[in-house]
């Protein structure tokens, strides 16, 4: 596992890339759901997804959950083009950029500070001039693992910052559920919630001989060192590695230490969103 030698890496994913791509595009489907794909979904807005449609679904049965969502047909060379202005901006930023997909890259910050500063200061630029340059939201999480960058990612979205500060980042990952881990879907959720284990902290607190014999060898020797956050970035790779090679085919708690934002010592935390980065109630 790459560690930085602070919370430096940036997991950076563009917000329901697709449908903000469309929106951006045509001002009449803002503040509306909207769904990408037609026998099939694509990608579908925030308004869509709290409906129920997913990546994958069939078309009539996300009509069905969401019967005012707008259907677009995909425009792939449109995404391309955004995910190109977009890498563009991240390659600006800094030299070590690491793509996982058409809408999410890692970025390695830790020699900028001298420079251009602190890394959550880089991050809300960054977020600043994709939203000015390319007209897309976009969500970042600054950690010293992409393990945990990516987490913090996925705890900010849609549309914010969060940065977990390495004296935190067991009082962070530990209350987050077990699906926020790599690796946990729907099976092994049900398996880990039959046994009233719902938090990753509780799956740390099992023995690893617990867990395999819970979930089997692979399984339990896997998210045993996730939960601990130990050997976290090996997994990832090898999962971006596969999204690399669909993506090359075509653009397929503490308090005082962990936060949203940059206010990462003292005060409340709080959670930067939208086009200015004001600062919201949690």
């Amino acid at each position: 596992m790459y560690v930085s030698p602070g919370a430096s890496i940036l997991h950076a994913d563009l917000d329901a890339f697709y449908a903000s791509v469309e929106r951006r595009d045509d001002p009449r489907l803002r503040g509306r759901p909207v769904i990408v794909g037609g026998g099939v979904v694509l990608a579908a807005s925030y308004e869509a997804k709290a409906r129920g449609v997913r990546s994958a679904m069939g078309g009539q049965q996300a009509r069905r959950l969401c019967p005012d969502a707008i259907v677009v047909p995909p425009r792939m060379s449109a995404y391309t083009a955004a995910s190109r202005a977009v890498f563009e901006v991240f390659r600006q930023t800094t030299p070590l950029v690491e793509g996982i997909s058409i809408d999410e890259a890692f970025l390695d910050v830790g020699g900028l500070r001298r420079l251009v500063g602190p890394p959550a200061d880089i991050a809300a630029r960054l977020r600043r001039e994709v939203r000015e340059r390319v007209h897309l939201p976009i969500t970042v999480g600054v950690a010293r693992t992409k393990f945990l960058a990516k987490v913090a990612s996925g705890v900010a979205k849609p549309d914010g910052l969060l940065v977990v500060a390495p004296d935190a980042e067991m009082a962070f990952l530990h209350p987050l559920p077990v699906e926020r881990l790599w690796g946990v879907g729907p099976v092994t959720s049900a398996k880990l919630r039959e046994h009233r284990i719902r938090t990753v902290g509780e799956v740390a607190r099992l023995g690893e001989a617990a867990l395999v014999s819970l979930l089997g060898s692979g399984a339990g020797r896997h998210l045993h060192p996730l939960a601990h956050h130990r050997q976290g970035d090996r997994g990832h790779d090898a999962a971006a590695r596969r999204r690399a090679r669909v993506a090359a085919g075509g653009p397929a708690r503490d308090r005082r230490s962990w936060c949203h934002a940059d206010r990462c010592v003292g005060g409340q935390p709080g959670r930067q969103s939208g086009a200015a980065g004001a600062a919201v109630p949690q």
